[in-house]
Order: structure tokens, then C-alpha cells, then sequence
């Protein structure tokens, strides 16, 4: 460490404690006054150049604590090793840099270096770093506020959505109640018509009764039995109407009633209100890389194997003697494998080693198969059978949930945290975990057995019916689409390794072929010999490069892939 700037390194040599008030750097000390002057008029360092206190504690600690003399020896530096990189002084030569051959003196080494190249490059890369730090920092600004806008944005649209919601049931509600009122008064208006005319059968029988009364005290014996025949008579006439009004529509007992439409009652299940979800894409801050005035783009980059340097070699065969009709296959990162049996509704699970584990029963005709790690769980579709993706747990074997879809499901795959599959007649759709909440990515008219896989940002799905395979961007923009009928006739499954390189089953052609990133052209890796007969499904695993292939009976395949 450097000596202690702040008192008179001379004076305190005498045990005097005087401040300094300059700082000689080849005497490595401060100097008081008295001693600023003797140091200016000794020949011996007369021409040292000082700075004062105030100017020389400017510089940063580190720079302070830089002594210029060797600790070891206690001795100034005299020369500067450039194979160790350190500064020598005589007595460290001898002993320690003795058989160093590029020695230079520390005086030319150290001379003019405030205005040498190297200083005048760390210069302009401090100038670069600021440069690009004050990018990055104004991108991730813009993203702050850009998210406060989304934010904005969404809270205005859920707030839209929910008035909405209000305003359409406000408005079956009115229609619904003015419904009720109008009922109402329809049967009420019937029942008022029918008490007037019991009031008017209710009236001719008191004047029946008053007349009678009349009769009795009053007429004639001969008057009395001539009259009684046509009271007779108007009684059972009354008698009629009384029964023909009990008979009657009117006099059955009217109640209103309400039965809540299903699809209303079905509001208050629904546990969200949508899902909010945070997607990531590629940092556009451009910086200027050091030492090179390229500006490069920050994001990483691999290695690319060509489709025609990887090598595939088979590993083991899997015995599937139970499967009639294979349509999905997946590897697990632990090597375990499951295999969707569509004709006896199972799922077929093999250990590492390629021996049959377990089986799970399906109330499904299991088409296409996911694994889901963070769930330890498989997602399976159910093709022409039932319209749902069944979620089973691998642990219990047993279905923990299971998602409906408007369409029949093909293929499936796993996109970050959400499920990515096939809806026929529909297009590829995405599907988050957590909410279940369902969106369109690619709208097309979606073949049935058609598969898919997802790798970085973009989509790939084959369709048999036109023996292709097509590449979107994850935003749902067509990039380019394969055909080479020569080489690949009714794909089927597909799967995406590290590099970008697309694998396809061609099941009427036996084989596996491989198509280059940019779509241009492919190559058949695995055919006939190497043991594939009507080929359904295939996985890439990308942790252990390994490549499943499974046959629509009897066998499987796990190959290599270098």
C-alpha cells in the first residue's frame, strides 16, 4: 500500500506529524511545506513532479493504495517482466526473473502511456460500454413502460369485457322479466273473464231464489206448478253452465314458472376470468462488440450440425408384443418411453432398457402423447374418440384432469407452459396449463392425423393428405413448406432436435427422413433395413440426443443420434 498520503512522510520519518500538502509519486510520499522546498532544491529530486493533496486524493482508493516501490524488497521498480506480467525491482530480477528474457525498463515502459494506444483503446471501450449499457438501460425502460401500457391496456379490457358481460345480462334479464309480466297478465286477464261469467251464473241463481221465495207466498197452487216446471228447467241449466265451467281450460290452476338457461348457470363455475400470461421474445438491443466494430445483435448462438454430417445408430429394439395400432410415442428425459395403443385404448410404458413396465387403461382412443416434466405428467389426445386431451399423473397412473375441446384432438405437443395440438377441420391451437384457456395459432383446415412440434419460435405440423410439412412462426405467419413425394409419402409424426434439423416418419415409405431448417431439402436417415414397417410416431430427446421411432406394431426403435 502506498504511504500514508496525509502526513509528511520526511517529518514523520523524524517522528515530527506535520500534513502534507503535496504527494511526490517517485518518492512515493507526502511532503509539508519546509519540505516541499528542500525537495524542490535538492539536485537529487528537484525535477520529481509533484501534485497537491487536495488534487491527489482525487484518484480513485485503488489507485492510492498502488505503492510504487517492492514490497518484498523495499526497493523502487526498475524493470517490468512481460512474461509475468508484474514490475521487478533489481534485487526481484536476480532472484526471481533471472531466466525471464523480456525484460524492459519500467522508465520506457511507463513512458507516454496516457497518450499510448492501449490507454486510448480502454478509453474508447469505456466509451463503448457506457454507450451500450445506456441502450440496454433505455430497451429495458421502453419494456417498463410498455408493460405499464399493457397493463393499462388489459385492466381497460377486462374492465370492457365484465361491462359487457353486464350489459347483455341486463338485457335477457329485461327481456326475461318483461317475459314474466306479459305471462302474467295473459292468464290473468282469462281468469278475470271467467269470474264475470261465474258472477252472471252466480246471479241468475239468487234471482232463482228470490222468485222462488216470491212464488211460495204469493201464488196460486195452479200458478205454483206451472212455474216450478220452468224453474225446473233454468236449474238445470245452471247446473250445466257450472259444470261446463269446471270442465273448462280456464279453471286449471295457472302458476308461473323459471327454468335458468344452462349456459347462464354455467357463468358462475367459471373459476377465471381469462389468463394473463408473459411472453418473451428476442432482445433487440444492438451494441458494438469490443475490439470489433461489427455491431452484433445479443443473443446466442450454437453450433449447427448439417443433415449430412449426423449419424444415427441404433441402440436397442423394444418388444411391443400387447400393441395393435401404435399412433404416439414420447421419450422421457429419464429414458423411460410410453406409447399410445389407439385400438386397445392403453397407454404402454417401457423402462430404460427397453422392457415393458406398466400399462394405463383409457376410456379414450389414445392418438397422440406429451410429457408434461413439471407435472410429471402425460397429455394425451383422443383423436376421432371423445373431444378431450386427457392429463395423466405418472405417478398414481391414474387421469388427474382432463380438458374439453370443440374438435377432435391428433397431435400434441409442449411449448413452455402450455399445450400446442391438432384440432381437426380448425387449425393448430394453444392451450395454457393453467387456465385451460384455449387460442387459435395457425387457423387452417386441419387434416385429421396430423401432427406437431414446436422448437424456439417456431410451429411444425405435417399433413398426409398433401404429404408435407409446414413451418410457421409461433405468431401464426407461414414460413415455408416441404413436399419431396419421392422421398416422404403420408407423414406422420414429427419431432425437432437441437439445431433446428425437422424429423418425419413417412409411413408408406418405411422410413424416417430429416428436413434442413430452412425447408429446402431432406434426406431418408433410417428405412426398411433398420427394421421400420408402417412407422407412426417418432420423439427426438434433446437432453440426450436420442431419436424413438415406433413401428404401428410389434416394435419400437431408440437410436443415437451423433
Amino acid at each position: 500500500m502506498a504511504s500514508n498520503w496525509t502526513v509528511c512522510g520526511v517529518c514523520n520519518f523524524k517522528n515530527i506529524n506535520k500534513a502534507s500538502v503535496v504527494w511526490c509519486s517517485e518518492c512515493d510520499e507526502g511532503l509539508c511545506v519546509e519540505c516541499r522546498e528542500h525537495h524542490g532544491a535538492s539536485k537529487s529530486t528537484r525535477n520529481h513532479d509533484t501534485i497537491s493533496i487536495t488534487e491527489y486524493q482525487k484518484l480513485p482508493t485503488n489507485v492510492l493504495e498502488i505503492t510504487q516501490t517492492c514490497q518484498k524488497h523495499k526497493e523502487h521498480y526498475q524493470t517490468f517482466c512481460k512474461k509475468h506480467d508484474c514490475p521487478c525491482c533489481r534485487r526481484c530480477v536476480i532472484e526471481t526473473h533471472n531466466g525471464c528474457t523480456d525484460l524492459t525498463a519500467i522508465e520506457d515502459i511507463v513512458k507516454n502511456v496516457k497518450s499510448s494506444n492501449a490507454w486510448l483503446e480502454v478509453e474508447q471501450i469505456l466509451v463503448q460500454m457506457l454507450e451500450n449499457v445506456r441502450r440496454i438501460r433505455n430497451d429495458r425502460t421502453e419494456n417498463l413502460k410498455c408493460l405499464q401500457d399493457q397493463r393499462v391496456k388489459i385492466e381497460r379490457d377486462i374492465k370492457q369485457t365484465r361491462k359487457m358481460i353486464n350489459d347483455h345480462l341486463d338485457k335477457i334479464q329485461d327481456k326475461i322479466i318483461k317475459e314474466l309480466y306479459v305471462n302474467e297478465e295473459n292468464e290473468s286477464k282469462r281468469i278475470q273473464l271467467l269470474l264475470c261469467e261465474i258472477e252472471d251464473i252466480e246471479k241468475g241463481i239468487s234471482d232463482l231464489q228470490g222468485n222462488q221465495n216470491n212464488i211460495r207466498q204469493h201464488a196460486s197452487e195452479l200458478q205454483t206448478f206451472l212455474a216450478l216446471k220452468h224453474i225446473e228447467k233454468e236449474v238445470s241449466d245452471k247446473e250445466e253452465c257450472i259444470l261446463s265451467v269446471l270442465k273448462s281450460e280456464d279453471m286449471k290452476i295457472k302458476t308461473l314458472s323459471l327454468e335458468i338457461n344452462k349456459e347462464v348457470q354455467n357463468i358462475c363455475r367459471v373459476e377465471s376470468f381469462g389468463s394473463v400470461g408473459v411472453e418473451s421474445n428476442l432482445c433487440k438491443v444492438v451494441i458494438s462488440e469490443n475490439k470489433c466494430k461489427q455491431a452484433q445483435i445479443m443473443v446466442p448462438t450454437s453450433t449447427s450440425k448439417c443433415v449430412d454430417d449426423l449419424k444415427i445408430t441404433k441402440q436397442i429394439q423394444i418388444n411391443l408384443p400387447s400393441a395393435s395400432f401404435i399412433r404416439g410415442c414420447t421419450l422421457l428425459p429419464s429414458g423411460k418411453m410410453m406409447f399410445s395403443d389407439q385400438a386397445r385404448n392403453k397407454i404402454i410404458a417401457s423402462n430404460n432398457n427397453g422392457l415393458h413396465d406398466f400399462e394405463i387403461a383409457l376410456d379414450i382412443k389414445p392418438c397422440d402423447i406429451a410429457f408434461i416434466e413439471t407435472e410429471n405428467t402425460i397429455a394425451v389426445t383422443s383423436g376421432y374418440g371423445k373431444k378431450v386431451i386427457h392429463i395423466i399423473d405418472l405417478k398414481s397412473k391414474k387421469m388427474k384432469r382432463s380438458i374439453k375441446t370443440s374438435a377432435n384432438p391428433f397431435g400434441i405437443t409442449l411449448n413452455k407452459n402450455a399445450i400446442v395440438y391438432c384440432k381437426i377441420d380448425n387449425g393448430i391451437m394453444k392451450i395454457q396449463l393453467n387456465s385451460e384457456s384455449e387460442k387459435t395459432i395457425v387457423s387452417l383446415d386441419m387434416s385429421a392425423y396430423s401432427y406437431v412440434a414446436v422448437h424456439d419460435d417456431n410451429i411444425y405440423y405435417t399433413n398426409k393428405d398433401r404429404n408435407t410439412v409446414s413451418c410457421y412462426e409461433i405468431l401464426g405467419n407461414l414460413k415455408w413448406t416441404f413436399k419431396d413425394e419421392e422421398n416422404m409419402q403420408y407423414p406422420q409424426g414429427i419431432s425437432v432436435d437441437n439445431n433446428g434439423n425437422v424429423y418425419v416418419v413417412s409411413t408408406n415409405t418405411n422410413s424416417v427422413v430429416i428436413i434442413t431448417p430452412d425447408g429446402k431439402r431432406c434426406r431418408t436417415i433410417l428405412s426398411s433395413r433398420d427394421g421400420l414397417s408402417f412407422p407412426r410416431a417418432l420423439h427426438f430427446e434433446p437432453i440426450s440426443n436420442k431419436l424413438l421411432v415406433a413401428n404401428e406394431t410389434d416394435f419400437a426403435f431408440l437410436f443415437d443420434v451423433s
